[in-house]
């Protein structure tokens, strides 16, 4: 199994326990680390026989990133996980979950905080109800996951105009669509520390943005006019009050302005997602 670690470099020590934990683990992995816009020496030495690092001049985005780093990888099974994140759970019981069943075309692993909570953003269900249950889920959390090269390449892989936010909200659609399952592992668990949107500068910005460009992008019509007026009002709301609100706001409108080829998913596709429980205009 292949792994794929993004990191700008201003975590080094967590970047070394990532990597550690990975090392540790119950399988042999070939661990690629992109320093994505990071200064060369980034990862260290660890791993030295199954480590290869991908040194880029500037940060090109998650999304971007994450496929440079995939595309070094020959496995047909590749797993993301963040550089402050440390794997905890059973590799072999991820590549079981891929073995037994041929239509899987990603995992979702739990995520775990410092009191071994996890957050209702991270559960995987309308409602981030039941974060212990495993089970067949519409999306996934690009920090803690694995995914089927094969389908991974069949859909077209990430959307790297995002560079931050929703590229696994996208890429979840596209492979429901066409035919491939999202399952949820609750027993393999990845620590990863509690976080909240607003430690990104841009982050609420980047998240209307990305929820129109997604929508335009990859929704019929009619269920991307739902998505994204629904989020217009869901975003406005969550967001705190004052600069976070306004770029909220600032982001959702160049949303539209911003060029987008569509690719949009089938009826059928809605249908699924539904039926998962997730509909994709929430």
């Amino acid at each position: 199994m292949g792994w794929v670690i993004l990191t700008t470099g201003r975590r080094p020590a967590e970047l070394a326990a990532a990597i550690d934990s990975l090392a540790s683990g119950d399988v042999d992995p070939q661990v690629v680390v992109v320093a994505n816009g990071a200064p060369a020496g980034t990862a260290g030495n660890e791993m030295a026989d199954n480590l290869s690092v991908v040194h880029l001049a500037e940060n090109v985005g998650v999304p971007a990133g994450r496929d440079r780093g995939l595309a070094e990888l020959e496995t047909p099974i590749v797993g993301f996980l963040d550089d402050d994140a440390v794997m905890r759970g059973s590799t072999s019981a991820i590549l079981d979950a891929f073995e037994r069943d041929p239509q899987l075309g990603a995992v979702a692993l739990r995520l775990v905080d410092e009191d071994g909570e996890t957050a209702r953003r991270h559960v995987p269900r309308l409602g981030g109800k039941d974060p212990g249950r495993s089970g067949d889920v519409a999306f996934f959390l690009g920090g803690a996951c694995a995914v089927r090269r094969e389908a991974y390449d069949a859909v077209g892989g990430y959307f790297g105009e995002l560079f931050y936010g929703h590229e696994e909200v996208e890429l979840s659609w596209r492979l429901v669509d066409a035919g491939w399952k999202i399952t949820y592992l609750a027993d393999v668990e990845v620590f990863h520390p509690r976080t909240t949107i607003e430690r990104h500068a841009d982050g609420w910005e980047l998240t209307g943005r990305n929820r129109v460009l997604v929508a335009r992008r990859t929704l019929p019509w009619p269920v991307a006019g739902l998505h994204v007026g629904l989020w217009l009002i869901l975003g406005a709301r969550r967001a705190p009050r004052g600069e976070c609100r306004q770029r909220y706001v600032q982001g959702w409108r160049s949303g539209w302005r911003m060029p987008v080829r569509r690719r949009p998913i089938s009826w059928r596709g809605v249908a699924r997602l539904t039926a998962l429980r997730r509909p994709p205009i929430v």
